[in-house]
């Protein structure tokens, strides 16, 4: 019987020698992973908590970068093309970055250079644009 096991584990020493470094490593993997989940000590908040804010003024900063947002944003509305177009077969009117704007063909476009304009002609804000 011993004898039996003994060769039936030579024959396949190969496949034994691999599950036991498999479960080996997967043994250690664990173990280590579960030693560092102890070592981390938990987000303590209040007021000792150790956070300290390094700027005293941050509501300076929140202001000055707020201001300079709207000056960008000022500045990029300024070189918006505020044409309108429109369909030679509508009375509506639409802004050029409009997406009815882009589905009518360029041999029935006309064009004003100010929504004012088309309005002086008649012509109607379309409803799915917005200024």
């Amino acid at each position: 019987m011993i004898a039996k096991l003994l060769n039936i584990i030579k024959s396949s020493q190969y496949h034994l020698f691999l599950a036991l470094c498999i479960g080996l490593i997967s043994f250690v993997s664990y173990n280590l992973g579960k030693i560092d989940a102890l070592d981390k000590r938990p987000i303590k908040i209040g007021e000792n908590s150790g956070w300290k804010v390094e700027n005293s003024n941050l509501k300076a900063d929140i202001f000055e970068a707020s201001n300079n947002a709207t000056s960008t944003t000022l500045n990029s509305s300024k070189q918006l093309d505020t044409r309108v177009v429109t369909s030679k077969n509508s009375d509506k009117y639409h802004y050029t970055w409009c997406a009815g704007a882009k589905r009518i063909k360029e041999e029935n476009k006309v064009w004003f250079n100010s929504s004012q304009e088309a309005e002086g002609r008649g012509y109607t804000l379309a409803g799915n644009c917005e200024k």
